[in-house]
């Protein structure tokens, strides 16, 4: 495993941020001084006998999730035949972009675009996929960076998005269904991280009907994206979208490895 996408000084930031509390009032709490608290939050090394649980109710995190976290806890490796997580790195920050593929056949979609066209055309061809639209999560460039690239090495490509600006048609919403082979793509709204924020629940139509659900930045292993406007909006949406789903539903990020519904009930501090 290549780790978790946050560490709990992330965790306590967003937080902290997305509540309107000052550093100085968590430095406090902890009995730290202020550079303290930055050396922190930037790099997530602390002692596990501070006085998180004070600091977590005063953050809305689960104290015992937090100190999970602190002493290493990652999901386990999970995967589905039919998708496929593709990251690609601009040399700062790693972006997940996936391929959903039909078993059965050659029919594809794309979730997002990450970093480059070129990564994303290795998988296609080593996938023979026939991928004939392209989802969209949010509209942050880190997910729409190669959008360009692939329309013009795929031109009849149908862009889905919620944005106007990116969609070939009309905006996505909430409640649309779409077909892939023998899969069922559902599109739910998440906004919180990004005002166009999208997820797409993936499942089966026979067989065992397994589910994904393709979050964006709504929600990473063991944590979530940062939503220092919408923080309380950002944390309803994935209680009631995400969370809601059966507990083994394998959760896609926009960054970071798969979890899945359960385990982030288990183990992640913000719910």
């Amino acid at each position: 495993m290549a780790g978790l996408e946050d560490h709990a000084g992330d965790m306590v930031r967003k937080s902290r941020v997305g509540l309107g509390i000052a550093a100085e009032e968590v430095a406090t709490l902890l009995g730290w001084s202020f550079s303290a608290l930055k050396t922190f939050e930037d790099e997530g090394v602390a002692s596990a006998t501070e006085a998180w649980q004070s600091v977590c109710q005063q953050l809305d995190l689960d104290a015992d999730k937090l100190l999970a976290i602190l002493q290493g806890w990652e999901p386990s490796s999970v995967e589905l035949p039919w998708l496929t997580k593709i990251e690609t790195d601009d040399g700062g920050m790693a972006v997940n972009a996936y391929l959903i593929k039909d078993p059965q056949s050659r029919e594809a979609v794309l979730v997002d675009t990450g970093w480059s066209y070129p990564a994303l055309k290795s998988y296609l061809e080593a996938n023979q996929a026939d991928v004939r639209q392209l989802f969209i999560t949010h509209a942050h460039g880190d997910h729409i960076a190669a959008l360009t690239e692939i329309r013009e090495a795929i031109p009849e490509i149908e862009v889905l998005a919620a944005s106007q600006a990116l969609a070939t048609n009309e905006p996505l919403k909430a409640g649309r269904t779409f077909s892939c082979g023998g899969l069922t793509i559902a599109v739910h709204e998440t906004p919180g991280h990004a005002e166009d924020g999208l997820t797409f629940i993936v499942t089966e139509n026979n067989g065992p009907r397994f589910q994904a659900a393709l979050v964006g930045d709504a929600l990473f292993a063991g944590s979530m994206g940062g939503a220092p406007r919408h923080f309380h909006l950002a944390k309803e949406k994935v209680r009631q979208v995400i969370l809601s789903l059966a507990d083994e539903t394998v959760i896609a990020p926009g960054h970071g490895p798969l979890t899945q519904v359960g385990w982030e009930k288990q183990h992640n501090p913000f719910f």
